[in-house]
């Protein structure tokens, strides 16, 4: 497997732990969304940086005279300001996107969700508790980078987990099932 800088899946990964871990239990999956949903946010990241240029250097600006009759130390508080405001977006679109997490363990599921740097939001269910996982492959997109949803439909009192965008939803889908097979083999035996 090649370097990735930030991969969206890891398998078995060992140098990666989670707060409420137990002793006995261990990660067999952690994910993210796949890197092509920061396409469209990378964009006009991309776009706001130009914008700013292309606008000043037109013709139909100058012969406005908007910038022309500013004072040279707003227009520049304003270019500061608005780059200010494309850096914020892209650091908060990079952090929803880095701690947006996905982890399958041999005992849960475990669905992280970012809000913001003050606060997040945590499901957890148990292998026991999943009635159904299937997987989907939406649009030209998901098709072609294979990423897509994952569904896993608990028990009705327990609330249900999505997967979003995730890389191989057929191979998480499979390994999910893989795992509540061998819980169940283990209830079972003992």
């Amino acid at each position: 497997m090649g370097f990735s800088l930030f991969p969206a899946i890891f398998d078995r990964p060992e140098k990666i732990a989670f707060a409420d871990q137990e002793e006995d239990e261990y990660i067999e999956l952690f994910l993210r969304h796949h890197w092509v949903t920061n396409v469209s946010w990378v964009f006009i990241v991309i776009l706001g940086f130009v914008l700013p240029m292309v606008v000043v250097n037109l013709q139909v600006v100058k012969d406005l005279l908007v910038f022309s009759r500013m004072p040279t130390e707003i227009f520049l508080s304003l270019l500061l300001l608005w780059y200010m405001f494309i850096v914020l977006y892209a650091v908060s679109q990079f952090l929803h996107w880095y701690f947006n997490i996905y982890i399958i363990t041999n005992k849960h599921l475990v669905d992280v969700n970012f809000v913001n740097l003050m606060s997040r939001d945590k499901i957890e269910v148990q292998l026991d508790d999943i009635q159904s996982v299937k997987s989907t492959l939406k649009g030209i997109l998901g098709s072609l980078f294979n990423f897509g949803d994952v569904v896993i439909e608990t028990a009705a009192e327990k609330q249900n987990i999505n997967f979003y965008a995730v890389p191989k939803p057929d191979f998480v889908t499979e390994r999910i099932q893989d795992l509540q097979e061998a819980e169940e083999r283990s209830n079972n035996a003992g």
